[in-house]
């Protein structure tokens, strides 16, 4: 199935109403040092930071981590968030049901590759955000990647006779130019790359389960997910890597737009 006959608000709302908390699942057990991808996330927020929304905030791991701070979750699937602590609504991104100016930080996990269009969605978050307020995200990446990493994942894209899609592409394309637009004032973009341990057969189905695969039959999911347990356990544990980008942008002037 090509990317331009996909019906991807169908296809994300079966997804994750058929598996809510599935990229939660995948990325809280995927390490880099001390840290998992949401714990890297939050750490851009500042300790002053009083207001904070959590857009596409699916089962509410952003809330998790910065426990204790007012966090408010938005995302537009009922089943996923029914797991999200603390205050939430159900909404589209494009039309936030709050004021002007009222978040000191906009933080989001995993999903500006499938909030489409994208430009108006970050003119929607520079709305709620007040002057000097910041937005924080993070989106998966193409690197870093080494040497066995790459022949991993190739495995495993060709027993599944596909790649991982987003609606915004593999890595998000013009992704600061869209923010500049915004009206925001990009404050650092980094790269770190994140491992997933499979040590048997739930490993592996948790991470086939959480990828983006329109069009993809299960019959090769199931293929994917045995050939990467057949290897972990003739490696006692086989390690696959995640690439993930963090990017922090500050909210200046409001983009004219039109």
């Amino acid at each position: 199935m090509s990317e331009n006959v996909i019906d991807w608000p169908e296809y994300l709302r079966e997804f994750h109403t058929a598996a809510p908390g599935s990229t939660e699942a995948l990325l809280s057990r995927a390490t880099a040092g001390d840290h998992t991808p949401y714990r890297w996330l939050v750490r851009a927020v500042s300790g002053e930071a009083r207001r904070v929304l959590d857009l596409a905030c699916g089962n509410g791991p952003v809330a998790r981590e910065l426990y204790g701070r007012w966090v408010v979750g938005v995302d537009n699937n009922a089943a996923q968030l029914a797991g999200a602590p603390g205050p939430k609504v159900q909404a589209d991104a494009l039309h936030l049901p709050f004021a002007n100016e009222v978040f000191d930080v906009v933080t989001c996990s995993m999903g500006l590759m499938v909030l489409q269009p994208l430009p108006d969605v970050l003119a929607e978050a520079a709305r709620v955000l007040r002057r000097g307020g910041v937005l924080a995200a993070i989106v998966p990446a193409v690197r870093p990647l080494r040497r066995g990493d790459i022949r991993t994942l190739s495995g495993l894209t060709t027993r599944l006779r596909s790649t991982p899609q987003f609606p915004a592409g593999g890595e998000i394309t013009e992704l600061k130019d869209k923010l500049r637009h915004a009206g925001f004032d990009i404050m650092e973009s980094q790269r770190e790359r994140y491992v997933y341990t499979i040590r048997g057969a739930d490993d592996a189905r948790r991470l086939v389960n959480a990828l983006y695969l329109p069009g993809t039959p299960d019959v090769r999911r199931d293929t994917a997910s045995e050939w990467l347990a057949d290897r972990a356990e003739s490696k006692d544990g086989l390690e696959v890597a995640i690439p993930i980008r963090r990017i922090t942008a500050m909210r200046g002037k409001v983009a004219l737009t039109g």
